[in-house]
């Protein structure tokens, strides 16, 4: 009776025993901060290098986060500087905690230590199938499953024989990825400016209406007036025929009077200096003129006498004479009004 209940209590204190002891060593207690678990259960392992290296002993909420608590073998050396993922053994398999070095960094000297905690920049949930069904279910907002299955049936049978294919699409596009994700500014300052320009086409779109309409208008009156259209052309295009034809008549006319037109031209360069100071000396015989006649004006007296000419003429030529003399004293008293004038 006494061997049967020493085996009993060797039995219940073997769990209390595993609480205490992890790996034939103690545990340390390490807690990090989610943003998001997911169905993380209580007692999930935790990895490692794909090793297990503890437990999830404690989820509790945190404020607006989630607090695990992780029971870890101290033998495990795991660097002070790790980063806790939560995910999957397999597309539906059971959760995990994933203690490991970020990629570009190295492993710290300083191990992890007890009661340290994994704050919420170093945490994060790699999603698994079962989040990407959820986003299929509200994608196909209240589909059925049997649609669901015809999709994924469909899909696979679209993919079938071409999964070679379609690793080497995904790495070539790995690229563009990256240069996109680069430039998604630009990208969204592209997309806004395209925003901003359909804005103020769609503000003046009734200019842009009434343009068109102006357009189509006048594209109308164009085509109505085809045939006037048709016989100006026509028009224009005999009139250069008979320029043409002109042109090649009147050539050697046209070349011998700009060679006359030359040579005069260059007989008149060759003149302008006398030309110039004859022409200066008008302009100071003009202005020194009147300063030479005192008073201001100027009285011409013609006398004319009549000599003996020889024998008496007849009538006639009496006439005659008269009529000349009277023209010789208009000339004359032209001449002195324009002396006047040019004295004045």
């Amino acid at each position: 009776m006494r061997r049967l209940l020493a085996v009993l209590l060797a039995l219940g204190a073997s769990p209390l025993f595993g609480a205490c002891v992890f790996g034939g060593g103690h545990a340390l207690t390490v807690d990090a901060i989610f943003a998001d678990i997911g169905d993380l259960p209580r007692f999930a392992n935790v990895q490692s290098a794909d090793v297990k290296v503890g437990t999830v002993r404690g989820i509790r909420l945190d404020g607006y986060h989630a607090r695990v608590t992780m029971r870890i073998d101290a033998n495990a050396d795991i660097p002070s500087n790790v980063e806790a993922l939560i995910r999957s053994t397999s597309l539906l398999g059971e959760k995990f905690v994933d203690l490991r070095v970020p990629a570009g960094e190295m492993p710290s000297a300083e191990k992890l230590r007890d009661g340290q905690v994994i704050p919420l920049a170093r945490t994060s949930r790699v999603p698994g199938l079962d989040d990407a069904l959820v986003k299929l279910g509200r994608l196909l907002e209240g589909r059925t499953s049997a649609d669901l299955a015809t999709l994924i049936h469909s899909s696979a049978e679209i993919v079938r024989g071409r999964e070679e294919a379609l690793g080497e699409l995904f790495s070539k596009l790995r690229p563009v990825t990256d240069v996109f994700a680069a430039r998604a500014p630009d990208i969204a300052s592209a997309i806004s400016n395209l925003n901003d320009a359909f804005s103020s086409l769609q503000a003046s779109r009734d200019v842009i209406s009434r343009s068109l309409s102006s357009s189509a208008d006048a594209t109308q009156i164009l085509a109505n007036q085809q045939t006037d259209l048709d016989r100006l052309v026509r028009s224009l295009d005999n009139a250069s025929s008979v320029l043409a034809r002109l042109g090649n008549a009147t050539t050697a006319a046209d070349d011998r009077a700009l060679k006359d037109l030359r040579a005069t031209l260059g007989k008149v360069m060759l003149t302008t200096g006398d030309l110039s100071k004859s022409l200066t000396a008008l302009a100071r015989f003009v202005d020194l003129w009147p300063k030479a006649i005192p008073g201001d004006y100027i009285q011409l007296d013609v006398v004319v006498q009549l000599s003996d000419m020889g024998p008496p003429q007849s009538a006639s030529a009496a006439t005659a004479q008269q009529a000349a003399n009277t023209a010789e004293l208009r000339r004359l008293h032209s001449l002195a009004d324009l002396l006047l004038r040019a004295a004045r």
